[in-house]
């Protein structure tokens, strides 16, 4: 398969998993067609052409022909200029290995990820808030966001790769949007009563086994395990965590339990102020199952995968 194959395989299913519809999705890349279009002939040299296909800013191939033909690759969950180092090395010692694959955006892909933030004023949607209120309080923290990534030295591991001539793409909001589809479908056919049955379907599940093992598993952050979990939305997807006045409109929607990869520390007494059981499934786990869904398919089409920084590898049938 060629790299370019690859990362629209990537890209289609995201797109599959996504908590937009077809339609919506459409919608937001016929925006990208027309600010294209209206832009001025000196800024279209800035132009990123991938964002009227590909609906994910944090999701790129960084570096590297994407005719190039890929038989293996290296993946992991934060590529650093340390894992492009040993990834070499292994190359040194025959291991066979044509590219990188991360996670978490690197490049032009961090630089641009907050705008995937977007995707959870449709998730703030379907669990039943207002789509004008959830734009409203998503709008500051997405600018708060995009301040935050701005100073940051994004190209550093890019360098790397091109100076060793190892070719990166970065694969995050398609792989956190399989995580989100495959909890909440996964939460909706079970129906738990309790908190505790909550973390009980977690806890069985291979990559929050193998993290419990760890001392990193799943965790009730808020609440009590014997408490009614109520309605559950299941957040995974949308780049980072959002604002903390999601829980104000959440408990309004009837939401009793949240689930989540992780928090910051103001969004654990926004969720006491308003009675809504936090559950944190862990970070990487969580990011380990959806890229394992997607590694799964990878492996059909005939690509060796060797997992490593802290990819919990699980293969299903």
């Amino acid at each position: 398969m060629k790299l370019k194959d690859l990362y629209r395989l990537a890209v289609e299913a995201g797109i599959k998993a996504d908590p937009r519809t077809k339609e919506e999705i459409e919608a937001e890349l016929k925006r990208a067609e027309e600010k294209m279009n209206k832009l001025e002939e000196k800024e279209k040299r800035w132009f990123d052409p991938d964002t009227l296909w590909n609906p994910y800013a944090d999701t790129r191939v960084l570096c590297g022909d994407p005719d190039m033909e890929i038989r293996s690759v290296i993946w992991g969950v934060d590529v650093t200029p340390s894992e492009v180092l040993l990834a070499d090395r292994l190359k040194e010692k025959g291991a066979a290995i044509d590219a990188i694959i991360g996670h978490h955006p690197r490049g032009k892909a961090v630089a641009n990820f907050y705008d995937v933030m977007h995707v959870q004023e449709y998730m703030l949607q379907r669990f039943g808030v207002p789509i004008t209120v959830a734009e409203d309080i998503l709008s500051p923290r997405i600018k708060e966001v995009q301040r935050g990534v701005h100073p940051q030295n994004f190209n550093q591991v890019v360098d790397a790769c091109k100076l060793l001539d190892i070719p990166l793409m970065c694969v995050h909001s398609p792989t956190d949007n399989l995580v989100q589809k495959h909890l909440q479908d996964l939460i909706d056919s079970k129906k738990p009563e309790r908190v505790k049955d909550v973390m009980d379907i977690l806890s069985d599940i291979p990559e929050y086994d193998f993290a419990l093992k760890h001392n990193a598993g799943p965790e009730l952050f808020v609440g009590d395990k014997n408490r009614r979990a109520g309605k559950i939305a299941v957040k995974m997807t949308g780049g980072t965590s959002g604002p903390k006045e999601i829980y104000e409109q959440l408990v309004q929607a009837g939401v009793g339990t949240v689930i989540c990869m992780h928090v910051p520390e103001n969004h654990i007494d926004e969720a006491k102020k308003y009675h809504i059981n936090v559950v944190i499934s862990g970070h990487i786990a969580s990011d380990s199952l959806g890229m394992n869904i997607l590694a799964d398919r990878v492996e059909k089409e005939g690509i060796a995968i060797t997992p490593f920084s802290g990819f919990i590898r699980v293969k299903r049938s």
